[in-house]
């Protein structure tokens, strides 16, 4: 344009409104918090799988009647342009169902390790001839209960 004052470099208030979280001291857009949370929910839903069963995996947990953020039009490209940070944006809606999901998965990894460490605990003090009481194998037995895992080792 002609006499213009409009520059044609980024201000940084654009460049600030374009960005959405801060980690440390890097800020990150959407687009790299998609990446981010889709490449760490591939290796917890499919772990040792290549990229497409990745993919596969994160768009079933994604769309599943069960999921309570669940994206009922989402599909297997858009999943997959979240794994290598090709989507131009992400909207409000998925990067919530990525950050829940990814959650939901955390939780059930500290929930699966904590009933482990109670089953090896229990053998351990089994194994040390301090055999377990019925009252200290029921808390055991609660606890793995209430996280979903059966049974304590006795």
């Amino acid at each position: 344009m002609f006499g213009s004052d409009i520059s044609e470099s980024r201000s940084e208030h654009s460049e600030f409104c374009s960005e959405a979280m801060t980690r440390g001291r890097r800020i990150m857009s959407s687009v790299a918090l998609a990446q981010e949370h889709s490449r760490a929910l591939g290796k917890m839903l499919a772990p040792d799988e290549g990229w497409k069963r990745q993919v596969s995996a994160l768009h079933r947990a994604l769309t599943s009647r069960d999921f309570a953020w669940r994206l009922e039009n989402l599909t297997w490209n858009r999943v997959k342009s979240w794994l290598f940070a090709e989507a131009r944006r992400v909207d409000y809606e998925e990067m919530r169902a990525l950050k829940e999901l990814r959650a939901e998965q955390e939780a059930r990894r500290a929930r699966l390790k904590l009933a482990a460490t109670a089953n090896l605990l229990a053998a351990h003090l089994a194994a040390e001839g301090a055999p377990l009481d019925c009252h200290q194998v029921r808390a055991l037995g609660r606890i793995a209960g209430a996280l979903g895992v059966s049974g304590v080792a006795e």
